[in-house]
C-alpha cells in the first residue's frame, strides 16, 4: 500500500494541475464550439517535438520544448486570423485540416527513424506515471500565470464578447502554451480527455462558470484517481487506462443526468424501456447469427461461456467436452511456458545480465514453437465448439429468438389484441330489402298503432 501511494501520488498531483487549467479551457472551447481545437494544437505541438527529435535533440530538452511551442503559436495565429472564414467555412473544418496535416507530417518524419514507433506511442499516450515534483515546479507557476491573465482580461477573452482577431490570438496562444506543456507530460489523447470530458460534465450539470468549474474539477479528479489505481492494479498503460476511465466517467454522468434534472420516475421508465429494447435486439441478433452462421464468432455466447464455463456443457457431448478440456489444458500450458521465457529475457535485460546470442535465439525458437502449438490447440477448441453449435443451432437459436420477442415492449399485448380480434363472432348479415321494409313497417306500426286502422 505504501509503495503504491509513493508511486501514484506525484502523478496524481500533476493530473490535478492539468485538470485545473484544462477544465477551464475546455468550458471556453465548448462555448466557442471548436471542440477539436485541442487535438489540432496538441498534434501541432507533437509535430514540433518530432522535428526536434529528428534533428537530434532530447525529448525532454529545452530545445524540443521551444520547437513545439513555436509550431503551436503558428497554429494559434492561423486559427485567430481565419476566424472570419467561419461565415462561409466552419472553423472546425480548418481545425480538422490542421490536425490531419500535422499527423501526416509527423508520420512522414518518423517513418525512417530507428525508434519511430516508440516515439509515436510516446506522443499519443505520454507517460504521466513518471512525472513528479520537478514537473510540478515547472507547470504550477505557468498555469497560475495563465489563469491570472485570463481572469484579468476576462472581458476581452470571453467567447461571447466578440473581440478582434488579436484577442482571439491571445486566447489561442495561451491555450497553445498550456497544450505544449501538457502534451510533453501526458500525451495527445490524455490531454484531450483532460480538456473536454470534465468540462462536458460541468456544462451538463451547471449553468454558471464557478459551478461548472467545481463540478468539472471534482469529476476529473475522481476519474484521474480511478485511472491511476486501475493502471497500477491491472498493470495497464497509465495514459490509456486514464483515457478510458474519463470516458466511463462521462458516460456515467450522461446516465445520471435525466434522474437529476428531470422526473426521476419518468427517467427510470425510459431507462427500463431502452434497456429492454437493447437487450431484446442483442438477443435477436445473436439468435439470428447462430442460426445463419453457427461456425462464425458468437460474441454473446462466447461472453456467457467465458463468465459461466459450465454453460458449454449443455450442448457439448461427453466426448466433445473431454476433447475441449484437454485442448484447453494444453493451450494454457503452452501460454505459461511462453510467458515464463519472455519474463526470463525481460528480467535479464532489466538486471543488466545480457543473454548471449545463442540463448536468445533458442528462447525465440521455443517461444515461436509454443505459440504455434497453442494456436493448434485453440483451433481444436474452436472446431469442437463450432460442430456442437451447428448441431443445436435451430433449437438454441429459436429459443433465444422467442425470448427476445417476448422481451420486446408492447409486442405481447399487441399479439393478444390481434388474437382476440380474430376470435370475435361475426356480425349478423343484413336483411334483404323486402324483409327490411317489412320489419321497418312493423316497427312503425308499433310506434303509431292508430295508423293501421
Amino acid at each position: 500500500m505504501t509503495d503504491a501511494l509513493t508511486l501514484l501520488w506525484p502523478p496524481f498531483l500533476v493530473a490535478l494541475c492539468l485538470i485545473g487549467i484544462h477544465t477551464y479551457f475546455g468550458i471556453q472551447v465548448l462555448a466557442r464550439n471548436v471542440i477539436f481545437v485541442d487535438l489540432a494544437l496538441a498534434q501541432i505541438a507533437a509535430l514540433g517535438t518530432t522535428v526536434a527529435f529528428m534533428l537530434g535533440h532530447s525529448m525532454q530538452g529545452g530545445a524540443t520544448y521551444l520547437y513545439s511551442l513555436a509550431f503551436t503559436l503558428l497554429a494559434a495565429f492561423l486559427l485567430a486570423f481565419t476566424r472570419t472564414w467561419s461565415k462561409r467555412i466552419s472553423q472546425e473544418a480548418l481545425i480538422g485540416v490542421i490536425y490531419v496535416v500535422a499527423a501526416a507530417a509527423a508520420i512522414l518524419l518518423i517513418d525512417r527513424a530507428p525508434q519511430g514507433a516508440e516515439h509515436l506511442k510516446q506522443i499519443l499516450t505520454g507517460n504521466i506515471l513518471t512525472t513528479g515534483t520537478t514537473e510540478l515546479a515547472a507547470i504550477v507557476p505557468l498555469y497560475l500565470a495563465i489563469g491570472a491573465l485570463h481572469w484579468l482580461l476576462w472581458s476581452r477573452l470571453a467567447p461571447a464578447k466578440g473581440g478582434t482577431w488579436l484577442w482571439e490570438f491571445m486566447f489561442y496562444a495561451t491555450f497553445g502554451v498550456v497544450v505544449t506543456s501538457s502534451v510533453a507530460l501526458a500525451g495527445v489523447l490524455l490531454v484531450f480527455s483532460f480538456l473536454i470530458m470534465p468540462a462536458a460534465v460541468g456544462v451538463l450539470f451547471a449553468e454558471s462558470l464557478p459551478r461548472q468549474l467545481a463540478i468539472g474539477w471534482t469529476a476529473g479528479s475522481l476519474a484521474s484517481a480511478a485511472g491511476l489505481i486501475a493502471s497500477y492494479v491491472a498493470d495497464l498503460p497509465t495514459g490509456a487506462a486514464m483515457v478510458c476511465t474519463f470516458g466511463a466517467m462521462l458516460a456515467l454522468a450522461g446516465l445520471i443526468y435525466p434522474f437529476v434534472q428531470g422526473n426521476a420516475a419518468h427517467a427510470m421508465a425510459r431507462a427500463v424501456l431502452v434497456g429492454r429494447w437493447g437487450l431484446a435486439l442483442v438477443l435477436a441478433g445473436s439468435a439470428a447469427l447462430l442460426m445463419a452462421a453457427p461456425r462464425a464468432d458468437q460474441p454473446l455466447l462466447d461472453a456467457v461461456e467465458y463468465v459461466f464455463p459450465s454453460v458449454r456443457g449443455i450442448y457439448l457431448t461427453r466426448s466433445e467436452a473431454d476433447i475441449y478440456r484437454d485442448a484447453h489444458a494444453y493451450a494454457e500450458r503452452y501460454r505459461r511456458e511462453a510467458e515464463e521465457l519472455n519474463e526470463l529475457e525481460t528480467r535479464s535485460r532489466a538486471e543488466g545480465q545480457a543473454l548471449d546470442d545463442l540463448l536468445v535465439r533458442r528462447i525465440s525458437a521455443f517461444i515461436k514453437s509454443y505459440s504455434e502449438m497453442r494456436r493448434g490447440e485453440e483451433f481444436v477448441k474452436r472446431e469442437v465448439r463450432s460442430r456442437a453449435r451447428e448441431r443445436i443451432r435451430w433449437i438454441a437459436g429459436g429459443g433465444v429468438l422467442l425470448i427476445a420477442l417476448a422481451m420486446m415492449p408492447g409486442l405481447l399485448p399487441l399479439c393478444r389484441r390481434l388474437a382476440g380480434s380474430g376470435t370475435r363472432e361475426p356480425l349478423a348479415p343484413p336483411l334483404p330489402s323486402r324483409e327490411r321494409s317489412d320489419s321497418e313497417r312493423s316497427a312503425a306500426e308499433r310506434r303509431n298503432p292508430g295508423e293501421g286502422v
